[in-house]
């Protein structure tokens, strides 16, 4: 973590020099600090976040893909508009709350959902027609989302 801070700290910067070498350092150094004490930071941690990056990629691309394609659909939309818009509720399987966040977010960037409320598990969804609701129940993004939570808590490693 304190490489990839670094390396941050010298790309904004632009320069390699002695002082920004140094002032570099003590920042990423405050930042390592108050990730440890305030944060929860541990080298463990670090170590399961590095091995969920793949995961994360693989998530990303999963993302933008779902969103182009909900695109497509809500320009069909636009032009045919015969269904009426719903709110339903889904209960997730995902154990942690990050995980649950992540997942109502990525409902709400897709187009022609949104997450207006998540309470423990159970997301309530406005789709503007049935057939989005009903993309729910088999949602690529909690499977997606389960792998990673059960790559974290090294259940099925």
């Amino acid at each position: 973590m304190a490489l990839l801070l670094m390396a941050f700290w010298l790309m904004l910067n632009g320069r390699v020099a002695a002082d920004t070498l140094i002032t570099g350092a003590f920042v990423t150094c405050l930042i390592l600090a108050f990730g440890w004490f305030f944060g929860g930071w541990t080298f463990k941690k670090e170590m399961n976040a590095y091995r969920l990056l793949p995961q994360g990629a693989c998530y990303a691309g999963l993302l933008l893909k779902e969103i182009f394609l909900a695109n497509l659909r809500v320009i069909g939309l636009v032009f045919t508009r015969r269904e009426q818009p719903c709110i339903r509720n889904y209960v997730t399987t995902l154990k942690s709350r990050a995980a649950r966040a992540v997942l109502a977010n990525s409902i709400t960037l897709t187009p022609g959902t949104v997450t207006v409320q998540l309470v423990d598990n159970v997301l309530t969804v406005h789709c503007l027609t049935p057939g989005m609701a009903e993309g729910l129940t088999d949602s690529a993004f909690e499977k997606r989302l389960l792998a990673m939570e059960d790559i974290a808590y090294g259940k099925h490693v």
